[in-house]
């Protein structure tokens, strides 16, 4: 079982509250079970249940690993607040298994939900749940929604920027990446627009701020599809899909 856990200090680690009632009562687990324990800094505890009372269960580490769950390149989602709640849960969870670091939503202009429709603390439990599921070492951060005008500040501080656009016709993605020194990028911020995509102003900003536009070809994606598809290709590019790295 992997369990996700704020720290670890020593050798053991005692869990309380819902962490402990996950792994007393909902896993029904015992003493002597295996447990990976995931302080989110990038390694995994190996260790074995020791006690379990009413309110705690203690966990004896045995052996510290770095996590192989983590790419080695962190990528932030920026992507528009589909008008369906639905669609969120699916890119958070869908995001989280393809090992992305960061999901911020966005509010664009096309965007027709509300932001307090994006619940945070129910996106963060289905990433939660992804990252246990799909062996992550961390849980993915999911942010409340910022403007349009606040993404674009961000964007300076990443090392490559994936911006799909509708309108772009020449420009490829898989060029785009091809073309790219992916061997020295930290960090990347892939941003994926609305149902109704980006505006033509929107996308001017983009660019003119140095932020290529690409296309993803003809076909004309659905948001929740896009993110997927566009995270997707990344990784593979970047080496996450089982190759052994970047050449």
């Amino acid at each position: 079982m992997r369990i996700f856990v704020d720290r670890i200090d020593g050798d053991k680690c005692v869990l309380k509250g819902d962490a402990h009632r996950h792994v007393a009562y909902a896993l029904r687990s015992r003493v002597g079970d295996a447990a990976v324990l995931c302080p989110q800094n990038g390694k995994d505890y190996f260790g074995v249940i020791e006690s379990i009372s009413s309110d705690e269960t203690v966990v004896k580490i045995n052996e510290i690993t770095d996590s192989m769950g983590e790419p080695r390149v962190k990528v932030t989602v920026m992507c528009a607040v589909p008008g369906k709640s639905d669609k969120l849960d699916l890119i958070a969870q869908k995001l989280t298994e393809l090992g992305v670091f960061r999901i911020q939503p966005i509010m664009t202009r096309f965007v027709q939900a509300k932001p307090q429709s994006v619940r945070v603390d129910r996106l963060s439990r289905i990433c939660e749940e992804a990252a246990k599921q799909c062996g992550r070492g961390l849980v993915p951060e999911v942010c409340a929604p910022v403007s349009f005008e606040r993404m674009t500040a961000e964007l300076p501080r990443f090392d490559l920027t994936v911006f799909p656009y509708e309108r772009e016709k020449e420009y490829s993605l898989k060029s785009y990446l091809k073309n790219a020194d992916l061997n020295n990028v930290e960090t990347v911020a892939v941003i994926i627009g609305s149902e109704g995509g980006f505006s033509e102003e929107e996308a001017n900003i983009l660019r003119n701020s140095g932020t290529a536009s690409v296309t993803l070809g003809n076909r004309i994606l659905r948001t929740e599809t896009a993110n997927i598809a566009v995270v997707s290709a990344l990784m593979y590019e970047l080496g996450e899909w089982g190759d052994g790295g970047l050449e």
